[in-house]
């Protein structure tokens, strides 16, 4: 009987150890833990937004009847037809053509103005940029003038290439060249821009001016948006262009500012 009392005895701490060690070889395998951890980092990525998505306030809070009071820089038809498009609930469509001096693929004045213009106008507007390396013969001859006409814009900001035509096209071409795409550009409201100032340049700014003179002649509305930039022959200037093996081949950060800074403040009258 006592032989058969220790046997038992034995065999139940063998049970007891075999069960203890397996309870503890569960509580320690490491492979137990790494659901739990995924759900916990799936739990915390719900919680927490993605950085960059905190709303910002979008000045198309304003009530839609006193968008028009940003306009009021904009010539009498282009304020006009924004009114209609307001009352008859159609987006406005603003066409932005120019030389690739606009910076479409660099963050230029031109993205930010479109950037701007539905900041403040919402829905309202449909906002396009064409920009090309072109000048303003191959521009035409090109057909890609066309491009813009498809668009169907209300309003075009138009900077006719003129910086690219330097040395290249007589201006007496580059203006009848404005006239064969105003003329495809039917009723839409046009108007004209220089594009970037030249450090001590010698024949160019002649031929903006007389780029500012024929605007004036035609009644297109020009803007001189020189006017936010330094003196050209100063060495203040010289800082707002690019300059690649003594070439001027962009407006550098403040030249793009300066630009940028004088339109936003002509389509959006505060």
């Amino acid at each position: 009987m006592k032989m058969f009392t220790a046997i038992l005895s034995v065999i139940a701490a063998i049970a007891v150890f075999v069960a203890g060690h397996l309870y503890w070889g569960y509580k320690t395998d490491p492979s137990r833990f790494k659901p739990a951890s995924r759900e916990v980092k799936a739990e915390k990525a719900k919680a927490e937004p993605a950085a960059g998505k905190k709303r910002e306030a979008n000045k198309t809070d304003k009530p839609a009847s006193s968008l028009a009071d940003y306009t009021k820089n904009w010539p009498k038809k282009a304020r006009s037809d924004f009114k209609t498009a307001l009352s008859k609930e159609r987006a406005y469509k603003i066409a932005i053509v120019g030389s690739d001096a606009m910076g479409a693929d660099t963050n230029g004045w031109g993205p930010q103005l479109k950037q701007a213009l539905q900041d403040a106008y919402g829905s309202h507007v449909s906002v396009s940029l064409f920009a090309y390396h072109l000048n303003s013969d191959e521009f035409i001859r090109e057909g890609k003038y066309k491009d813009v006409a498809n668009f169907k814009p209300d309003l075009i900001l138009f900077e006719p290439f003129i910086l690219i035509n330097n040395g290249a096209v007589a201006i007496d071409n580059q203006l009848e060249d404005i006239k064969t795409a105003a003329a495809a550009w039917g009723d839409a409201v046009l108007m004209i821009q220089p594009s970037y100032p030249l450090y001590k340049a010698a024949n160019y700014p002649a031929q903006v001016k007389e780029l500012a003179s024929y605007a004036k002649k035609e009644g297109y509305t020009y803007l001189d948006h020189w006017k936010n930039w330094p003196d050209p022959d100063s060495d203040a200037f010289k800082s707002y262009v690019t300059f690649q093996n003594g070439e001027q081949t962009a407006p550098s950060n403040k030249g793009t500012k300066a630009w940028y800074d004088y339109l936003r403040k002509f389509f959006i009258a505060e």
